[in-house]
């Protein structure tokens, strides 16, 4: 069933969205964002624009993987495994171990949201992947 594998795309490109919405406000508002987080505004204020830089790159890298993931298997498991299973994991250790602001918990619910509901589908797609069709035989060779 290609329903699950056309879920799993959706639910990519939903995540992929939500990522560019704090791109945006890491670029232009991070000041605000920072405020709304309850989060302390580091000077220099680079660091946060920075930090939006790097999540536009691995939001980039989810494209190929939205588009075929019977395709890119190796990068599909990657993004649920390392880009939000690690996301979750460190934001989440950050807050509960080391101290960090309780705003960190909200990039650890929204990797560890997209992570579960992403890896249950793409389990589900690899499962019900449709089997490669049959090479035809050459007819020149049947001669």
């Amino acid at each position: 069933m290609k329903d699950y594998a056309t879920w799993f795309s959706r639910i990519v490109w939903l995540g992929v969205g939500m990522n560019i919405l704090f791109v945006i406000s890491l670029w232009f508002f991070p000041e605000f964002l920072l405020s709304l987080l309850d989060m302390q505004i580091p000077v220099p204020i680079i660091w946060v624009r920075t930090a939006g830089l790097l999540l536009l790159e691995i939001s980039i890298l989810h494209i190929p993987v939205a588009l075929d993931p019977y395709r890119y298997k190796a990068m599909a498991w990657m993004l649920v495994l390392f880009s939000r299973g690690g996301g979750a994991a460190f934001f989440l250790c950050a807050v509960l171990f080391f101290g960090q602001a309780w705003g960190f918990l909200t990039i650890a619910l929204v990797d560890l949201f997209f992570g579960v509901i992403e890896g249950i589908l793409l389990f589900l797609a690899m499962r019900t992947e449709p089997a490669a069709a049959a090479p035809k035989p050459d007819p020149e060779l049947a001669k």
